[in-house]
């Protein structure tokens, strides 16, 4: 009997803890301001881990969340503190993510290795044929393991491939039941898409690669764009894995200000961004809007999107003009500084927060959270701050 009460208990946390996102998501007032905070690796440092065994063990990566979880009064949870399963991008030789433990010194921080993987002649290649040519051009460049396309040495890791995402998916699936049973705690987004600027400005161009493209390849650029609209589209819904609950989480990188000119942004940036997005609504699914930086000069074109279908996060955007220019459209959330989470006191991170929310949660429609994903340097206690500030200034 004991045990099926706490389930009970559990479930009916789970859908007061859910119920207040989605309300909050949908621009009404839910009974408190929901409480999101992306933690990261801050988690691995609370619950006493190197670095090493978050990226390296995934049973670890679980426990530290258990004990954030145990801890701290949140409404939702992103996951695990790892976004990566480092014995996974070892397997195959990758070349682009560095790891504590290998690579790096047990507890430094994971590094992505940006390079132009994608040469300026691929475009054509790329264009026409994008699955050819990440097979036969793009796997071989960045992983050792791959590096003779159809050897016995590049089928076995596409094998070993494979079969390590099936388990960290099946881990990660186990782990988000595990949360739901045992904490009442829903995730905050399923699923993970890109702009495609961002994939092409990341992954394949880097920075320098397409900042000259955009001057002596304009063309090819829009083509490439173009064509990754759909392809995000749909892997922004399979990794969802039929989600339509929750959003899917945009990180945002080269869109925030001034990474790219006016005309840079509404030529190259915007228009690819804004179908993705759309597309992604039009099946139901709504996005997290993670604007990096300051998107401040953007807000107007911001509000073509249709009506709460995104979240949009504040990082360094203006508050007030988010506020005014979209808090009747869109359910906004963040922007507690991650600097002042670092190196501020708990009485300062309590000010900020009853500011926040007495200025821009009082309609509804605000979830509170830090301005970027925490990390490391994140002191504890003003975490505890900025969860009691919260639930005493932020009830409706």
């Amino acid at each position: 009997m004991e045990s099926s009460s706490n389930n009970m208990a559990k479930e009916a946390l789970y859908q007061e803890r859910l119920t207040r996102y989605l309300k909050a998501m949908q621009g009404k007032k839910p009974d408190k301001v929901p409480i999101r905070l992306q933690m990261s690796e801050f988690m691995a440092k609370y619950a006493g881990m190197e670095l090493q065994e978050i990226y390296y063990d995934l049973d670890r990566n679980i426990a530290a969340t258990d004990k954030i979880l145990t801890d701290f009064d949140v409404d939702v949870t992103m996951g695990g503190p790892s976004l990566w399963w480092g014995a996974l991008h070892d397997a195959v030789g990758a070349k682009y993510l560095k790891f504590a433990g290998n690579q790096l010194s047990a507890n430094q921080q994971f590094q992505f290795v940006e390079h132009e993987y994608m040469l300026p002649e691929d475009y054509d290649a790329f264009i026409d044929n994008p699955t050819q040519w990440i097979l036969e051009t793009l796997l071989p460049r960045i992983h050792t393991e791959f590096s003779d396309p159809g050897s016995f040495r590049a089928n076995l890791a596409l094998i070993k491939g494979s079969a390590g995402m099936v388990v960290a998916n099946s881990k990660n699936q186990q782990a988000i039941d595990h949360w739901a049973k045992n904490y009442g705690m829903p995730m905050s987004v399923t699923g993970m898409v890109k702009a495609p600027f961002d994939t092409l400005g990341d992954t394949l161009r880097g920075l320098r690669g397409i900042m000259k493209d955009l001057r002596k390849r304009p063309e090819k650029v829009l083509a490439a764009l173009d064509m990754l609209v759909a392809h995000n589209i749909y892997y922004g819904l399979a990794t969802s894995e039929g989600d339509r609950v929750l959003p899917v989480f945009l990180p945002l990188h080269r869109g925030s200000y001034p990474f790219l000119n006016p005309h840079e942004w509404n030529t190259f940036y915007w228009p690819s961004l804004k179908k993705v997005i759309e597309g992604l609504w039009s099946q139901g699914k709504r996005t997290m809007f993670y604007a990096e930086g300051n998107w401040t000069p953007y807000l107007e074109r911001i509000l073509e999107l249709p009506e709460t279908s995104i979240v949009f996060h504040m990082d360094q955007t203006d508050p007030q003009q988010t506020k005014k220019i979209l808090g009747s459209r869109f359910c906004i959330s963040g922007n507690v500084p991650n600097s002042l989470m670092a190196y501020g006191s708990p009485e300062q991170v309590r000010e900020y927060v009853k500011r926040l929310l007495d200025n821009y949660a009082a309609d509804g429609g605000f979830i509170i959270d830090t301005a970027g994903i925490m990390q490391t340097d994140v002191k504890e206690e003003n975490v505890m701050a900025l969860i009691e500030a919260t639930r005493k200034y932020g009830v409706y």
